[in-house]
């Protein structure tokens, strides 16, 4: 055990804020069984979150813990178990190192004065200096957080950032998208997410990146012609979502869609931190609150063996989300909690595990299947989290490369801005009432085409507004081209006089919020909570 690094006093001053863990030197080697052959591995060591925080709030996870700045820094397990600080303590929150493809060198989100936004650092392992990647605008610009760094490459980040201004549905937090930069370039967005895009990894077998998406529509039907409400007691009976689920984009911005789950069920659904496996598992998170707002309540990890296939639960909270409170069920006691997997080469799974449910996280390691727990690191005082390992990897299958043109800095805050913007794309359902889940078919059925426009000052953060209705084709078939592309929308079926049509499941409604990339065309098929997960013919992929 590493006993060199503690937990300190109260903190009185801005200044002495910098100074947040003592001293730190190597460890003697700690093994605990299967924990011994490791590769090195780099995690950061953080403080508890502060008394205001929400109950149950963990560092890193959610719109209520990604941005949150507790104390903390960088650390390096060796091999031999040996466990030392990696950077002098210039930075005063360190958080989601991803090590680089050649294993080299580690991008990290770090907090250097403790008023500044977050930002994106990188640094050589065998000589530690680090170097920003990402900076400051100048002064008198809006305050933003770049979060979540991955490598594309061994000179290409992705990273999450909030500096694309928008005020989330829920909670009212600012909202994250993906940013794609070369080391010493300008960042380019390549999302146009309502609610969130975070944790960005890369599926090494393909160049695409996987993430997590914030998936809710604030906007509800109604049963009167107008189609919109946003009070529940106005809005058609049906289901409502808000959940973190995996997705899939190419490294371009172009070709979104789901990359794991059912969206037909909320604890099967989710996955936020997505982290491939080498044979093409996905490893996430989930949460009795699937939305993470604003706090995610018990969480665990849960390993998806490709496509849409169910989940196997490997570690952490069993979720029980239709029972009570109370001794009788597993929300009477606080639940054994896991986080921040990080898949290794041999399928083994590296994560942020706390047994007790006390708070206190430190680094586990799990077997492929879910058995085998051994603790790899747990440090007095601090929560051990975002372990990455210390391996390189072959280049992608496709090379990951940046967008060609950026994009707007700023969200459209009226439709005529939308549409002078010059990017279009092209929305083709082969038919909207394919089964399972879309409704009878109807004559004379159309479709409307809402864009959810950023209006901070509006209560919600925006506004809908109804883009273009047209009329199904023969068989259900809509192909609909010039949509504006990189703004936020969401499609509805209404029926004669105008009335939202009714499927088994609730109204026609989408319930989240999608985006088309400049030039592309969206392909799916049915009436669904989500992109779709049923192949679509001549589009080559679910």
């Amino acid at each position: 055990m590493y006993h060199r690094l503690v937990r300190p006093g109260p903190i009185t001053s801005a200044a002495a804020a910098l100074v947040l863990l003592a001293p730190a030197s190597p460890s003697p080697p700690a093994h605990h069984g299967a924990a011994r052959a490791l590769p090195a591995i780099v995690f950061v060591s953080r403080r508890p979150p502060p008394a205001g925080a929400p109950p149950g709030t963990i560092p890193g996870l959610g719109p209520a813990g990604r941005a949150l700045v507790t104390g903390g820094r960088l650390m390096l397990r060796a091999p031999d178990g040996t466990v030392s600080e990696l950077l002098p303590a210039r930075f005063t929150d360190v958080s989601r190192p991803s090590v680089s493809p050649d294993a080299r060198r580690v991008a990290f989100a770090a907090v250097a004065p403790p008023d500044s936004g977050w930002r994106i650092w990188v640094t050589a392992l065998a000589r530690p200096a680090p170097v920003p990647a990402t900076r400051d605008d100048p002064p008198g610009s809006m305050r933003f957080d770049d979060l979540d760094p991955c490598w594309l490459d061994d000179s290409t980040l992705c990273f999450a950032s909030t500096r694309y201004p928008q005020v989330a549905q829920y909670g009212g937090g600012p909202v994250t998208n993906l940013f794609v930069t070369r080391l010493g370039g300008v960042p380019t967005r390549i999302t146009a997410e309502r609610n969130g895009a975070e944790t960005p990894a890369l599926d090494p077998r393909t160049g695409r990146i996987v993430f997590a998406r914030w998936w809710h529509n604030r906007y509800l039907a109604s049963g009167d012609p107008s189609g919109l409400t946003t009070d529940p007691a106005r809005a058609l009976p049906g289901d409502t979502v808000s959940l973190w689920h995996a997705m899939s984009i190419a490294a371009d911005g172009s070709d979104e869609r789901i990359a794991c789950g059912d969206p037909a069920l909320r604890i099967a659904a989710m996955c936020y931190a997505p982290a491939p496996g080498p044979d093409g598992s996905i490893v996430g998170v989930y949460a009795a609150n699937a939305g993470l707002w604003p706090a995610s309540g018990g969480a665990g990890i849960q390993r998806f063996p490709g496509g849409h296939a169910a989940a196997r639960r490997l570690a952490g909270a069993i979720v029980d989300p239709g029972a009570r409170a109370g001794y009788g069920s597993p929300s009477g006691l606080a639940p054994a909690s896991a986080c921040s997997p990080a898949a290794l080469p041999d399928g083994r799974v590296l994560f942020a595990y706390d047994p007790g449910g006390r708070g206190d996280f430190g680094i586990w390691l799990i077997g492929a299947d879910g058995g085998g727990e051994a603790r790899v690191v747990d440090l007095p005082g601090t929560l051990e989290l975002d372990p990455a390992p210390v391996v390189s990897r072959a280049p992608a299958t496709h090379a990951p490369h940046p967008p060609p043109e950026p994009r707007a800095d700023r969200p459209p805050e009226t439709l005529d801005q939308a549409l002078a913007r010059p990017g279009r794309f092209r929305f083709t359902n082969v038919d909207v009432f394919a089964p399972p889940g879309s409704p009878p078919r109807a004559d004379s059925a159309r479709i409307r085409f809402y864009a959810a426009l950023a209006r901070p000052g509006a209560g919600g953060g925006d506004s809908a507004v109804l883009v273009r209705e047209a009329l199904v084709g023969p068989g259900g078939r809509v192909d609909e081209a010039d949509l504006p592309a990189d703004l936020p929308l969401f499609e509805q079926l209404v029926g004669p006089g105008g009335r939202v049509l009714r499927a088994a499941h609730g109204p026609a409604h989408v319930a989240g919020l999608n985006a088309g990339a400049p030039g592309a065309e969206v392909r799916c098929v049915g009436c669904h909570t989500g992109h779709s997960i049923r192949p679509v013919p001549g589009a080559g992929h679910p």
